[in-house]
């Protein structure tokens, strides 16, 4: 239960889950290395799992209990962990590069940080893809507005259904653990990413359709088998993705001619 409100279960930490991302991990709310993130939390916690506003009252209370601290916290203890600072020059020396976390250490280095939400495409790789969706809330919490965001929703929505996969080396596998039972457990961190994203848009935007987008699989969720919830997914996005385009539209968001790109934070 307490990883739960570790960082590894945190939008902010875009490259890691509770089966995903084994070593250190990256925070953007910190701009820095969690080296221990399963034991390591902060006030700033998004829970990566549900959409903020269905766990808002458990949020609220973790970030009461962690109010006086600036920064990284271990979750057991309450000690202070000071700010560590990407080095890509550290990472090789030693042997700790990992191409995922790097990519996502320069996030505030882009000019533009939506062009490189949207370079971001997950493509196949599951760890990739639970990347995507995190950066997505991690934007729209920080723009706190659907406008900017609906074109990173759209792009997600196209990959909603596709079946991600993980190399061993992407995944958490402890003691007495198969990798194919990892796997599994992986592919609903990122079934569940996703769709918070897709929630959370809703909730930006007050769209009612896409805030409780997940009471219209028709029982495929709370059964936990992807054979059964890919098709209602097929089914769904592309309504899904139609009512965030009319909507954009209703409101003069829709690729508007005053300008050429979308808000920025």
């Amino acid at each position: 239960m307490d990883e739960l409100f570790s960082c590894r279960n945190c939008v902010h930490n875009c490259g890691q889950a509770l089966h995903v991302g084994p070593g250190a991990g990256y925070c953007l709310q910190h701009g820095s290395v969690i080296t221990n993130p399963a034991r390591t939390t902060c006030k700033y916690l998004h829970r990566k799992d549900l959409p903020h506003f269905v766990v808002d009252e458990g949020i609220r209370e973790h970030a009461a209990e962690f109010v006086f601290h600036s920064g990284l916290v271990r979750l057991d203890t309450h000690e202070d962990i000071a700010t560590l600072r990407y080095s890509e020059k550290y990472a090789w020396e030693s042997e700790q590069f990992d191409a995922l976390t790097h990519a996502l250490a320069q996030y505030y280095k882009a000019e533009r940080r939506w062009v490189f939400i949207q370079a971001f495409t997950a493509g196949a790789d599951g760890r990739r893809s639970l990347a995507h969706a995190c950066l997505i809330r991690h934007y729209l919490g920080h723009c706190a507005t659907w406008e900017s965001s609906y074109r990173l929703v759209l792009g997600l929505l196209e990959e909603l259904d596709d079946t991600p996969y993980f190399s061993q080396k992407g995944l958490v596998v402890g003691a007495g653990d198969t990798v194919e039972e990892i796997a599994q457990e992986a592919l609903w961190d990122v079934v569940f990413a996703r769709l918070s994203t897709i929630q959370e848009y809703g909730w930006h935007a007050g769209l009612e359709e896409l805030a409780w987008a997940s009471d219209q699989l028709n029982g495929a969720l709370g059964a936990m088998c992807w054979g059964s919830l890919q098709p209602e997914l097929t089914a769904c996005r592309r309504q899904w993705s139609e009512t965030v385009v009319a909507h954009a539209k209703a409101h003069d968001a829709y690729f508007p001619v005053s300008a050429s790109v979308p808000g920025d934070e």
